[in-house]
């Protein structure tokens, strides 16, 4: 641990409102449970109040974060909420995207095909190398991510290894061929082109920064720097996209005064049990931002569902599940990666439980089922083998029924596979 990364003494209410000689951005560190999202959505708030509903901009990797944000009915236009991605897509006039636009590359290419995106999918953080879901990716993806990766990282091509030096030269050919950019020219052409934010904010605000590289941190505070001042809300302790090229010193570096710094520390859903060995276990990382954080003043409990892999949940995950959700409660189901909730995906499809994603509504993958209320599909369902007195079926989110959560943090921000029950009703009225 890094000296400097030991101070942190500023204070919500001064946010704005000090010295900007040396930087204009403003570093908000909260660990889990500790109502980051809802103290940036306050901060928002007085922005708009100070400077105006069109003076606001607020970006995040994800569509997930994002939409988070947007549902706390914040008082700006939804076009100002977006990930880092679509603003620079918009800033840039909408250019055809290289991911989107592969079947001539394929053709060419057959060794090392691209599976084609989604441009509204990956503008939006939905889809990402690591959260594909069900769809068996190419021999192409792997060396685009690597790419992306180095890219993300700003180290230059001389240090790359040499297999992505060559596959970066042909992909750059056919970009250039056919006037395409790729998603992280998206990134890298505006932090060249692109001077300010789009419609020249006065405020601007990065959440669950630590999901970005240092790239993408670098447009955000190139932007920020024209801003009155910024705001970059992370938790470098929950840096897991290494993958994309983020790390916890792109969030760390450079260094800003003690006062731009704000540490929530009391959090407000982790208990004890949980906080002990989590904390044990993240000090063992040599830099990091040190946080005095506080659990919640309950015991709790930490218990084993299964010692067996992830790829084996047949019956210590699903019949853990099924207890809990007779009793009406909800679970969730947390994994580090969207690949590692592919087996219990599958023993839900086995077993004909409806599950979703509203992070990954295109991805059928995440959403197999979309059926209503009295569907022919719901009544099998109900029949398929459930649990006396459940009937389950996968609709949205808005009814205000119990769920079961499975929820994995991947690219495109956290992705959910969700199961939903509700008690049996007369058939009278099905």
């Amino acid at each position: 641990m890094n000296a400097h990364d030991a101070v942190a003494a500023g204070s919500l209410n001064d946010i704005g409102a000090l010295d900007h000689s040396i930087t204009a951005e403003y570093r908000i560190f909260g660990p889990p449970g500790t109502g980051k999202t809802t103290n940036l959505t306050r901060q928002i708030r007085r922005a708009v109040e100070r400077f105006g509903a069109d003076s606001v901009l607020v970006t995040s990797f994800s569509r997930a974060a994002a939409a988070e944000l947007a549902g706390r009915d914040l008082p700006i236009n939804p076009d100002r909420i977006g990930t880092l991605h679509s603003h620079c897509y918009h800033a840039l006039g909408g250019p055809e995207i290289a991911e989107c636009n592969v079947e001539e590359w394929n053709k060419d290419n057959p060794h090392i095909q691209i599976t084609p995106k989604k441009k509204h999918g990956r503008l939006e953080g939905e889809e990402s190398g690591e959260d594909e879901g069900g769809e068996q990716g190419k021999e192409g993806d792997e060396c685009l991510e690597q790419l992306n990766r180095w890219r993300g990282m700003m180290i230059p091509p001389e240090g790359w290894p040499s297999v992505v030096r060559e596959f970066s030269a042909r992909w750059r050919e056919y970009k250039d061929a056919h006037g395409l950019l790729d998603f992280c020219d998206l990134i890298e052409v505006a932090l060249r082109d692109v001077y300010m934010a789009p419609n020249r904010p006065s405020v601007i605000f990065a959440d669950e920064a630590q999901d970005l590289n240092r790239m993408q941190l670098t447009l955000i505070r190139k932007w920020g720097e024209r801003a009155s001042y910024f705001i970059v809300a992370a938790d470098d302790d929950q840096t897991i996209y290494s993958f994309t090229g983020a790390t916890p010193e792109a969030v760390l570096d450079p260094d800003i005064p003690a006062g731009h710094k704000i540490i929530l520390k009391q959090s407000y859903r982790v208990p004890r049990a949980i906080h002990g060995p989590a904390m044990r276990l993240i000090k063992q990382v040599t830099r990091r931002q040190e946080k005095d954080y506080l659990p919640r003043p309950e015991d709790g409990e930490c218990i084993r569902l299964s010692t067996v892999p992830y790829k084996s949940p047949e019956y210590f995950i699903l019949k853990s599940a099924l207890q809990h959700l007779e009793r009406g409660q909800t679970v969730m189901f947390l994994a580090a990666c969207g690949y590692m909730l592919q087996p219990l995906v599958a023993v839900l499809r086995k077993n004909a439980i409806p599950f979703h994603n509203p992070y990954r509504k295109s991805n059928g993958f995440w959403n197999p089922l979309r059926i209503g209320r009295g569907s022919a599909p719901s009544r099998i369902l109900a029949a398929a083998g459930r649990p006396s007195g459940l009937r389950w079926r996968a609709s949205g989110l808005d009814d205000g029924r119990p769920r079961a959560v499975g929820r994995v943090a991947g690219l495109g921000g956290s992705s959910e596979a969700r199961l939903q029950e509700e008690t049996a009703e007369p058939a009278a009225q099905r």
